[in-house]
């Protein structure tokens, strides 16, 4: 579904999570019907290239990807409550999709753009009902498998920002299949291997995928690139490196920062405080802030102490008021016990504010066991 396109003439549907029926094969005419299609479950369709209408094709464009200032922003998102079961449905087939894809390139066998397909069309859906289930999913998440989390955090926040710069749908699923694919080159050369060393190795698993879209190669191949021209490749600087590039560094470093391969996690504040130490050098500093706007001062997922001495799950962010978020009390930290959850918005209960993030494993808890 993602490579089709007006002038195609479709056969049959062939994977679909929906139940349209198409009762005969027919030209798609325009983009209208395509999205039509996807919103009715179509995952995948078989076309007749010998029936192709090629007057229909939309007129090719070589202008970079970039903000779509009048694009439709959601009205209102759907309600955290009610979107959760669905976002773990989704999270979990991530995880196990991804989880094929990496075992697959393991054994030296060719990537299924289909799969990835499936994944990131998945994902940008969910994100676009509530993209804070889907990150407090991610943040909450753990695995043994560290390239695995790393591509599904980077995915999710891949996603999340998309939405929040207002870019299409379209062009949010090649961000995600970029964010999913980037660190390919080292399920081969070892998780310790640097993000520049990894590059040539993940384009070159990358390169027989006839249908994967170019710039997903071209944002991969720049995105260890630095605005000053000191990155790689060596020279690239400023309006050189791409939107989506541009985009893929700042989550990348970000998630290497809350994880770091060979040191202790650090919370959410000092790896948003330390993103921004790397703009305007290195990172993009307007899309840096939106990013730690978007996916919060303090992110969904993340724990928080309040003044009180209670911690909090942080559950939503609100974006008129970034320092008070939805969140749920569970426990106090001062008399050591187990409190009954409360969802509170912080933005209209003002008596009891934030003091900081914390590592609810220095109390011997589990974040997911409060959800």
């Amino acid at each position: 579904m993602q490579q089709l396109q007006p002038g195609d003439f479709v056969v049959k549907v062939s994977r679909q999570t929906g139940d349209i029926l198409i009762k005969e094969a027919g030209l798609i005419r325009n983009q209208k019907t395509i999205e039509l299609l996807r919103s009715k479950g179509v995952l995948r369709v078989c076309i007749d290239p010998a029936k192709a209408d090629l007057s229909l094709r939309p007129e090719p464009s070589d202008l970079p990807l970039q903000l779509i200032e009048d694009a439709a922003v959601p009205s209102h998102r759907a309600d955290f409550s009610d979107q959760l079961p669905r976002g773990e449905q989704v999270f979990q087939s991530l995880q196990r999709k991804q989880s094929r894809l990496m075992s697959s390139c393991r054994q030296n066998q060719p990537i299924d753009l289909e799969l990835v397909t499936e994944v990131s069309c998945g994902l940008a859906d969910a994100v676009s009902r509530n993209q804070d289930v889907m990150l407090c999913l991610s943040r909450m998440a753990s695995s043994s498998d560290q390239l695995l989390q790393h591509a599904i955090n980077c995915a999710v926040y891949m996603a999340a920002f998309g939405q929040q710069l207002q870019l299409s749908n379209n062009q949010i699923q090649d961000l995600i299949t970029a964010a999913l694919l980037h660190d390919m080159g080292k399920i081969q050369l070892g998780p310790e291997a640097s993000d520049v060393s990894a590059i040539a190795t993940s384009l070159k698993l990358l390169a027989p995928l006839q249908r994967l879209p170019h710039e997903v190669s071209l944002w991969i191949a720049q995105h260890c690139a630095h605005l000053d021209g000191s990155g790689s490749p060596k020279g690239l600087h400023g309006e050189q490196i791409t939107l989506g590039a541009r985009m893929l560094a700042i989550v990348n470093h970000y998630d290497n920062l809350c994880h770091p391969l060979e040191t202790k996690t650090i919370n959410p504040q000092l790896a948003s405080k330390k993103l921004l130490d790397k703009t305007p050098h290195q990172l993009d500093s307007e899309l840096t802030q939106r990013f730690i706007r978007c996916i919060g001062i303090y992110p969904p997922g993340s724990v928080v102490l309040l003044h009180s001495g209670k911690l909090a799950l942080v559950l939503e962010n609100s974006h008129k008021t970034p320092t008070q978020p939805k969140v749920k009390v569970f426990y106090h930290s001062l008399h050591q016990h187990h409190l009954p959850p409360k969802v509170l918005d912080l933005a209209k209960h003002h008596d009891d504010p934030i003091e900081h993030c914390v590592d609810l494993a220095q109390y011997g808890l589990n974040a997911r066991n409060y959800l």
